[in-house]
C-alpha cells in the first residue's frame, strides 16, 4: 500500500510524471518496483522481465511526450510499469484475470498501447511503419520501439532494421539487453565514447567534414571512404554495435539501464538526433528482488509467492504436466535411440525439455526465436536420418506456415510436431489461444494428425512416433496436468493410425469428442443420460488419417451428432469431417461446439469455456432442447 508522501500516489498519467523533477525519478522508480513486487505476491504474473524495465519505463515516458510520441513494445509482457504508468496502476491486481487487464499490451485498454503484442520480433517494423505515415502525412511525433536481446535477433527485427537503414527515418531502437548476451562492456569509457557520439558538436563537425572531403577531386572519395573506415574501426574496439552501424543505424551504448538519470539525460540527446538510432541498455531481470535476480528463469512468470522469500507453492508432485510428459517420454527414447532430437524456438523450459536438456545436451537443438528457421531445420534433419520432435506452442508453429507448406509438407519429411497450449491457453491471452492449427495442419498434404485426449495418449503417440517415418504428424494437445499414477511409461502400444474410440454406445446423439474436448463430452454424456438420453460417445484420437468408413457405420445408429472441438469453428476440425462423413448421415449434423470467429481474451479456461458454451452444462442444456421432441416421442430403435 503506497504511502501518503508516495510519488507514484499523485501520477495518474505520463503528464503528471514528466512534471517531477529529475533527482526525484529513481525514488519513483523504487516505488513502483515495490508496487510490482506487492501486486505480484499476491496474484502471480509475469515478474522478472517487469522489474527489469522500471527504469527504463519511466525514461522513456518521462522524455517522450506519450501518448503523442510513440512507443511500441516488442513481445509485451515486459509492460506492467508502462500500466502502471498510463492509467492502470489501481487495476494491475487483474491481470491476466478473466475480463481484468491483459498481460500484455492491448489497444482496447488504453490509447497508450498501440498494438495487441505477444510474439517476438514484430515492434521495429510497426516502428518503421509508423516513422513512415508521420513523414507522409507530415506530422511530428517521435517513434521509439523497445525490444529484447532474443527478439531483435529474430529474422524479421533484421528485415525490420536493414530496411529501417535504407530509409534513413528519424526513429529509435532501445535495445533492452538483459542477459548480457551482446555485450558487458558498460562504465566510463563506453558512457564517455556515448557523451561524444550522441552530442550536436560531434554530429554536426562530422556532417561538414565528410562534406568538404567530397569536395577535394580525385582523392575526395578515396579519403572519405579511408576515414569511416577508421571511425567504425575506432567504435568496434570500445563498442559492440558494429552489426547496427552497418545496418545503418547510430549505435549508443551500452548504457546501464538502470541508472534512470543518466538514461533520462541520453533519451533527451537522442530525441533529437536525426536518423535510425540504436540505444543499448544493459538490465537486469528481476531486478530489486533478489530471488528473482538469482533465478529470473523461475520468476519469469509467477504463481502467488510469499513476499518475504519468494517461496511459491510446491506443485502437486502427484501430477505431472503434459509438457514434463513430452521431456520425461523424449528421455526414455532417447537413451535407446541415438538418432532422436528435439528442437525448439526458444521453449527449454516452457516446452518440458529442462530435464531432457540436461542429459542429452548433444540432442537439443534450441534456436531462438527463430520459428521459420526451425521448421525447415527439423525437415532437413530427417533427410540426415535423424528423428526430429518439433516441440513448439501452438501459437508460435504459425510463425513457421510458410516453411511448413515449402520445407516439410510438400516434400513429406517425417517431421514429428509436438503442439503445446493448444485450444484455449487461458491467462495469456488472444496472441497466445492455440485455435489455428488444426485448421492448417488438416489442409496440408501428407500432414497426418493425431489428437491425444489423456496423458496416457500423449506418452504413446510419442513412442509410437519414433517410428512414423511415412509423413510429417503432428500431435496438439492443451495446457493441462494429469496424474502421474495412471501413467504407463513403459507400454508399447499400435495406436492403429485411423482408429478411435466408442465409448459407449446409444441411439439419440453421438457426441465427436477431438482431444482436449473428451473431459466436457463425457460430463455431457453423463448430463444427458440423467434426461434419459441415449448417448454415443466417440473420441476422435485420430484426425488424418481418418477411419471414414467406421466413423459412417456408428453414425448410421444414431439420430443426430455434434461435433466438439477446441479449435475455431471456421477453421478447426468441423469442416475437415463433415466433408468426409457420407452424404447419407450428414442431415443428421446438429451443431459444431467450437468457438467463434473472434477475439478469445484471457482468463481461466473454465471461464472461458462457459462464456463461450463450450462447458458441460451449456452443451448439454443446447442438446436438450433440439433433441428433447424425439426422446419424449419415444422414437428409438
Amino acid at each position: 500500500m503506497q504511502q501518503e508522501d508516495s510519488l507514484l500516489n499523485g501520477i495518474r498519467l505520463p503528464a503528471d510524471l514528466r512534471k517531477l523533477p529529475l533527482e526525484e525519478l529513481p525514488k519513483l522508480c523504487s516505488e513502483i518496483r515495490n508496487y510490482i513486487i506487492d501486486t505480484l505476491s499476491g496474484i502471480g504474473g509475469h515478474f522478472a522481465s517487469n522489474l527489469g524495465v522500471v527504469e527504463l519505463t519511466v525514461a522513456l515516458h518521462y522524455v517522450f511526450e506519450t501518448p503523442k510520441d510513440r512507443l511500441i513494445w516488442d513481445v509485451g509482457h515486459q509492460t506492467y510499469p508502462h500500466k502502471i504508468l498510463t492509467g492502470r496502476k489501481e487495476k494491475l491486481s487483474t491481470v491476466r484475470k478473466f475480463k481484468g487487464l491483459s498481460g500484455f499490451p492491448k489497444r482496447e485498454e488504453s490509447v497508450y498501447d498501440l498494438y495487441n503484442t505477444g510474439h517476438a520480433g514484430t515492434s521495429i517494423s510497426q516502428a518503421l511503419g509508423e516513422a513512415v505515415a508521420r513523414d507522409l502525412t507530415g506530422k511530428d511525433y517521435a517513434v521509439a520501439a523497445i525490444i529484447g536481446d532474443a527478439s531483435i535477433a529474430t529474422g524479421m527485427a533484421l528485415e525490420a532494421m536493414n530496411h529501417a537503414g535504407h530509409l534513413k527515418k528519424d526513429l529509435l531502437v532501445v535495445l533492452n539487453d538483459n542477459y548480457m548476451s551482446i555485450s558487458k562492456n558498460v562504465g566510463s569509457i563506453s558512457n564517455y565514447l556515448n557523451n561524444i557520439i550522441s552530442s550536436h558538436f560531434y554530429l554536426n563537425w562530422k556532417r561538414i567534414f565528410y562534406t568538404c572531403l567530397k569536395w577535394f577531386p580525385i582523392v575526395g572519395p578515396a579519403m572519405e571512404s579511408f576515414f569511416k573506415r577508421v571511425e567504425k574501426g575506432f567504435k568496434d574496439v570500445f563498442t559492440p554495435g558494429g552489426l547496427f552501424e552497418d545496418l545503418g543505424f547510430i549505435y549508443i551504448g551500452p548504457e546501464d539501464g538502470h541508472d534512470v538519470v543518466r538514461l533520462v539525460k541520453m533519451l533527451r540527446k537522442i530525441k533529437t538526433m536525426k536518423g535510425p538510432v540504436l540505444f543499448h541498455t544493459i538490465t537486469q531481470k528481476g531486478k530489486g528482488y533478489v530471488p528473482a535476480e538469482k533465478d529470473p528463469i523461475k520468476y519469469h512468470g509467477v504463481t502467488p509467492f510469499r513476499k518475504e522469500d519468494g517461496a511459491m507453492e510446491s506443485a502437486d508432485s502427484s501430477k505431472i504436466s503434459y509438457s514434463k510428459i513430452v521431456g520425461k517420454v523424449l528421455s526414455d527414447l532417447t537413451e535407446k535411440n541415438p538418432r532422436i532430437a528435439a528442437i525448439t524456438p526458444a521453449m527449454i523450459e516452457g516446452s518440458g525439455l529442462g530435464e531432457y536438456v540436461s542429459k542429452f545436451p548433444d540432442h537439443v537443438y534450441d534456436v531462438g526465436i527463430a520459428e521459420q528457421h526451425s521448421v525447415a531445420f527439423a525437415g532437413a534433419m530427417t533427410n540426415g536420418d535423424v528423428i526430429p520432435y518439433m516441440c513448439i506452442y501452438s501459437t508460435f508453429l504459425t510463425r513457421g506456415m510458410d516453411q511448413l507448406v515449402e520445407d516439410v509438407s510438400l516434400m513429406n519429411l517425417p517431421v514429428r510436431f509436438v503442439i503445446d497450449r493448444a485450444g484455449c491457453v487461458g491467462p495469456d491471452g488472444e496472441t497466445h489461444q492455440g485455435l489455428f492449427d488444426l485448421s492448417y495442419l488438416l489442409s496440408l498434404p501428407n500432414m497426418d494428425v493425431f489428437v491425444p485426449s489423456s496423458g496416457q495418449d500423449l506418452v504413446d503417440s510419442l513412442k509410437y512416433m519414433e517410428n512414423y517415418d511415412k509423413s510429417p504428424i503432428a500431435i496438439r494437445f492443451p495446457k493441462a496436468s494429469v496424474e502421474l499414477s495412471g501413467l504407463d511409461f513403459s507400454a508399447e502400444k499400435d495406436l492403429k493410425p485411423g482408429s478411435f474410440r466408442v465409448l459407449q454406445r446409444g441411439t439419440d446423439i453421438a457426441l465427436l469428442s477431438i482431444g482436449s474436448m473428451l473431459e466436457e463430452a463425457k460430463k455431457v454424456t453423463n448430463l444427458l443420460e440423467q434426461e434419459g438420453y441415449s448417448v454415443t460417445l466417440i473420441d476422435l484420437v485420430w484426425l488424418r488419417p481418418l477411419g471414414k468408413e467406421a466413423l459412417d457405420e456408428e453414425l448410421s445408429h444414431v439420430r443426430h451428432f455434434v461435433i466438439l472441438d477446441e479449435s475455431y469453428l471456421d477453421g478447426g476440425a468441423s469442416g475437415y469431417l463433415l466433408n468426409r462423413i457420407s452424404p447419407d448421415y450428414l442431415g443428421r449434423f446438429i451443431k459444431t461446439f467450437a468457438f467463434p470467429s473472434e477475439v478469445i481474451h484471457h482468463g481461466e479456461r473454465k471461464e472461458i469455456f462457459t462464456e463461450y458454451g463450450l462447458d458441460a452444462q451449456s452443451i448439454s442444456k443446447f442438446l436438450r432442447e433440439n433433441v428433447k421432441k424425439e426422446v419424449l416421442h419415444g422414437k428409438r430403435n
